[in-house]
């Protein structure tokens, strides 16, 4: 018989809480900060776009910023064409993935407009062979701008 000691059980219950909070985004501090993606002097609000982190988990922005949504919920930027590297994760069966998530990185290059706000998105199918869907939703006009929506 196996015996588990309160020290075993403590330490597997705090992974397990600590699992669960970075896939469901909720780890404290998560969704409170800002974050701002340019250099200089505060440009006037109207030059921005809004970028809610939404689905990932991290972003890199133009090479040059990386953003944690532990940390950070919102990213502000230049209106313009950025690219954009970002990554997310889904808790999944270990039937289908031993590890028990799966991670997947985007890379996509969008124009984002000022004055709206933009959803990083991400969804998938179950079970083996599943399928993930990554997308970047303009919230303003409710239009997908980069990859697919899943029906």
């Amino acid at each position: 018989m196996c015996k588990i000691s309160g020290d075993d059980l403590r330490v597997g219950l705090a992974s397990m809480l600590t699992l669960f909070f970075i896939l469901t985004g909720c780890a404290p501090g998560s969704m409170q900060g800002v974050y701002r993606a340019y250099f200089g002097a505060e440009p006037d609000e109207r030059q921005l776009a809004t970028i809610d982190m939404g689905a990932a988990y991290e972003a890199i922005i133009d090479d040059m910023y990386y953003v944690s949504r532990s940390e950070y919920g919102t990213v502000k930027l230049i209106a313009g064409v950025h690219k954009i590297k970002w990554a997310t994760v889904f808790g999944v069966s270990v039937m289908v993935e031993s590890r028990g998530y799966a991670a997947f990185g985007i890379i996509s290059k969008v124009n984002f407009e000022s004055g709206h706000v933009y959803k990083l998105c991400a969804d998938r199918t179950t079970g083996h062979g599943y399928k993930v869907y990554s997308w970047i939703e303009d919230i303003t006009t409710q239009k997908i701008v980069f990859g697919e929506k899943k029906p």
